[in-house]
Order: structure tokens, then sequence, then C-alpha cells
């Protein structure tokens, strides 16, 4: 019998602890590959084939986000949008796109708590872009070295 591998992750959870006022930590099987519907506008974290979580995505509405394999390459704290995941080409599916500024990330920061009405629409150029909320779930619960695929 397989034994499930399981990550503890914080996630920056808005659920406490009711007698020590630490965060719970939430126990998620670990995760071992993302996946990008574009169509759909879904990202879905996998662990063992199996669906963990489940975001809904914002794209560009000039249709650069390329299709393709990649993998999170690294993190920037500091993007000019909530937190970003850099991802680097695997496999293109088009040519001439290496992947090299492609990021899943969060809503621009300086639209503070304006960025709610970018929700459900596509606003980001050639990117991924999640709720800060999602963005932050993300990035803890997502390795570096993690494939992804994106679909058309």
């Amino acid at each position: 019998m397989n034994a499930l591998c399981f990550s503890v992750a914080l996630a920056n959870t808005r659920a406490f602890d009711d007698n020590s006022g630490y965060p719970r930590p939430i126990l998620v099987p670990r995760v071992d590959k993302v996946v990008v519907d574009k169509t759909r506008r879904r990202l879905k974290l996998m662990g063992r084939q199996h669906v963990v979580r489940s975001y809904r995505i914002s794209l560009g509405d000039d249709g650069r986000t390329p299709a393709g394999r990649y993998v999170v390459a690294g993190r920037n704290p500091n993007s000019p949008n909530h937190l970003a995941l850099r991802l680097a080409c695997q496999a293109p599916s088009t040519p001439g796109r290496a992947g090299g500024s492609l990021q899943i990330h969060g809503t621009p920061d300086w639209l503070g708590p304006l960025a709610v009405a970018l929700k459900g629409s596509d606003w980001t150029t050639g990117g991924i872009g999640l709720a800060n909320d999602d963005i932050e779930e993300i990035w803890n619960l997502v390795p570096d070295g993690t494939p992804i695929v994106i679909r058309p």
C-alpha cells in the first residue's frame, strides 16, 4: 500500500488556533505538477495525479501566454505584481518563445484593495494572473523545479 506524502504549509492562512494564536498548518498532498488550462481559465495543482487545488486565472487579452512545458525556475518576492513564480521553458510549443519573462503572479501591488476589480478579467501581459490570496497559497505549496504544463 502506497503511503500518501503530505506537505505542511502555513500558506498565510487566516485559520488560527483559538488557544495559541499561531496559524494552524494545512495538510495537503505534495504538489508535483501544475496544469494551466487557458481555455477554461483554470490553474490546477496536482499531487499524485489528483487535483489538490484549483484556481481561476487571468490571462492577457492579447493571447500572448504561450502553451508548452515549463518548470518553476525561481521566485520574485519583490515583483511589481504581488509575488511571482518565474517559469523556464522545458519544451516550447511555440517557436521562439523561451519563457524568459513568463510568470505566475498576483495582482499589481499598487492597486491595493482595488485589485479585486481584476478578478475574472484578462488583464496581464503574457503571464498568468491570480488573486493575491491564491498566489500566496501557491507560493507556499509549489516548490522550485515543479513541472508546469500550459495547455491551449
